[in-house]
């Protein structure tokens, strides 16, 4: 929101939204849904331009059907700029205030640097609320179906880009199944976690994993 003109920007006009995942890094953790460019979306945030510090932002929300999420509001007045953080973790809601002085984000690598630097201040409250420790390996057996080689491709593509995913190999499969050993950093439940994000569920009764 721009307060020297009083305007709001839509998306397709925000360097920063457009560019929010450009530069994604092997180090980020989070990885970021953004909203698309609704008219309704847009108009509803206009009506309540005046109290967005107060405004739970509910009726866009619940589109997305996420547990998580940040929402920020940027606030530009002459070169300063001020960030308003909506941030809900684990069902837990913070906000946070920033303010970068003397910083034009009509400027593209101003504006980069404000986008790392708030990716920064993000990973890092992610990672105090879920206390990692990426010291700790564990080793996980799976298997899976391997009727349908894309649905394989598919599963091991997201192994290669999770990024608390040491390592991962088959080590035997038959003519139903593939089973891999995922070594992962981190603990079985935030493993369960993680892929249930990226739409996999497992049957964990026994022993051995199964991808359902």
């Amino acid at each position: 929101m721009d307060k020297n003109k009083d305007e709001i920007s839509i998306f397709s006009e925000n360097y920063i939204f457009n560019n929010w995942n450009s530069n994604n890094q092997k180090y980020h953790l989070l990885r970021y849904v953004l909203p698309t460019e609704d008219l309704d979306d847009f108009n509803l945030i206009k009506r309540y331009s005046k109290i967005l510090e107060s405004y739970n932002f509910s009726e866009i929300i619940k589109k997305y059907n996420l547990d998580d999420y940040i929402i920020s509001i940027i606030f530009k007045e002459k070169n300063t700029i001020k960030v308003l953080s909506k941030i809900n973790f684990n069902q837990e809601e913070d906000l946070k205030n920033i303010s970068f002085q003397n910083l034009n984000i009509n400027n593209y690598k101003e504006a980069d640097k404000l986008i790392e630097s708030l990716k920064s201040i993000y990973e890092n409250y992610w990672k105090s609320k879920n206390e990692i420790n990426t010291s700790v390996k564990i080793s996980l057996t799976i298997s899976i179906n391997n009727n349908d080689n894309s649905e394989i491709s598919k599963f091991e593509e997201i192994l290669d880009n999770t990024d608390l995913i040491y390592n991962y190999h088959i080590y035997k499969f038959n003519n139903k199944d593939n089973f891999y050993k995922v070594i992962f950093n981190g603990s079985p439940d935030y493993f369960l976690k993680i892929m249930k994000n990226k739409n996999y569920e497992f049957d964990i009764q026994n022993q051995i994993w199964v991808v359902k």
